[in-house]
């Protein structure tokens, strides 16, 4: 059987999210989206974040900066019938987030990461179709950690050959 391989093409979701504690009316302006990289052997998901608002952002670390996931990060169901994928990584059991657990981001710029999801998840054996997607907080002020509002993508699909 020929190996089938695909890059799923970047779907993208703008979410404009209202911020606690912050000037009446004011909003914070986040664009998030997820790439997925299916050939090699491997799962490589790009987390993409754009900061289109006028204060800096905080995202959280493990999907901004971490190369190892330390918990079920992303939502990862097989296509078609939407069943779970199982997180097989690690899990690390933790306190509460901290401000040293974001990366801070600046007004109107980017920031791009990828993580390799290869291993972490129970991708089966053979040729097989999947839908990823992320949903995860982000702070809306660096320096307040009551200020996290919910953030989102929409789900991209992809192919993956197991071994």
């Amino acid at each position: 059987m020929k190996r089938r391989t695909m890059m799923a093409a970047m779907l993208c979701a703008a979410l404009t999210l209202p911020l606690p504690r912050m000037a009446q009316g004011e909003t914070m302006n986040v664009h998030a989206s997820l790439s997925v990289d299916a050939r090699h052997d491997k799962v490589l998901v790009t987390f993409r974040v754009e900061n289109r608002g006028e204060r800096r952002i905080g995202l959280p670390r493990e999907i901004a900066a971490d190369t190892e996931l330390t918990r079920r990060v992303f939502d990862l169901r097989e296509h078609p019938g939407e069943a779970e994928v199982p997180y097989t990584g690690r899990m690390v059991k933790r306190g509460p987030l901290t401000l040293d657990d974001y990366v801070e981001l600046a007004p109107h710029s980017a920031h791009t990461h990828t993580i390799d999801i290869t291993r972490f998840y129970a991708f089966r054996p053979g040729t097989h179709t999947y839908l990823i997607r992320y949903a995860g907080e982000v702070l809306g002020d660096v320096r307040q950690l009551d200020s996290a509002a919910t953030i989102g993508t929409e789900a991209v699909m992809f192919s993956h050959t197991g071994k």
